[in-house]
């Protein structure tokens, strides 16, 4: 009996799969557009819009640069900051509104973006993030940081002229963590993914609800220097 016969058919010798980012690493991507909203709280976020090995697709990465107060997000800003280091810029010009194939079937949408950062290739760390929220599993991916991508470098080491690559190796001890919250592990995660990432809980379960939602980003709820004296 044939245990597996060979397939010639097109879409089965089609090297590699989706270049969909649904893992922790590290990719090369090239930054097409990054996404400014503004949330109903007051707090700004950036999420970065990428080309991905030919696959286009969003990194809802919650950037924030703003709390709800409007005053400076230590940690988002941060990790943005790097970005601008790494693409040479000193700073970039207020978002402009556009439109953007990423609604439901690649629907065009209206958006703020920053057209000062639009096709530049860096090499960015994601973070797969998973919590609960009202018995249902949250998957977040979180951009922990960028790096040059012709070099390696990073924002530190071209500010200060630096031996290139030393961040980099460092940050490669990381770039496979996962972070799981509300009593969640990763066997139960497993159960989820396979089970196509399902409402509820897997059976069997204990994990907790986590306090807060996970919040998506209101495009176009834009609240800018041009609105303030």
């Amino acid at each position: 009996m044939s245990f597996f016969k060979s397939s010639k058919k097109a879409e089965d010798v089609k090297q590699g799969g989706s270049n969909h980012i649904t893992s922790s690493g590290l990719y090369p991507v090239v930054i097409l557009a990054p996404i400014v909203s503004v949330s109903k709280n007051g707090s700004t976020s950036i999420d970065m819009y990428v080309d991905h090995k030919g696959q286009k697709q969003v990194i809802y990465g919650n950037l924030r640069i703003t709390n709800n107060d409007e005053s400076e997000n230590k940690i988002g800003s941060k990790i943005f900051n790097q970005l601008l280091i790494i693409s040479g810029k000193d700073e970039v010009t207020d978002p402009i509104e556009t439109e953007l194939p990423i609604g439901k079937k690649e629907a065009m949408k209206e958006v703020a973006v920053l057209e000062d950062l639009a096709d530049v290739p860096v090499l960015m760390r994601v973070q797969m993030e998973y919590s609960v929220y009202k018995g249902n599993i949250q998957e977040k991916k979180v951009i922990k940081g960028f790096f040059r991508e012709s070099d390696n470098a990073s924002a530190e080491e071209i500010v200060n002229e630096s031996e290139v690559g030393l961040a980099f190796e460092k940050e490669m001890k990381y770039v496979d963590n996962v972070t799981y919250k509300d009593d969640l592990t990763p066997e139960t995660i497993q159960s989820w993914i396979a089970g196509g990432r399902k409402e509820g809980l897997p059976s069997g379960s204990s994990a907790g609800s986590s306090s807060e939602p996970a919040k998506k980003p209101a495009f176009g709820k834009r609240r800018f220097g041009a609105d303030k004296e």
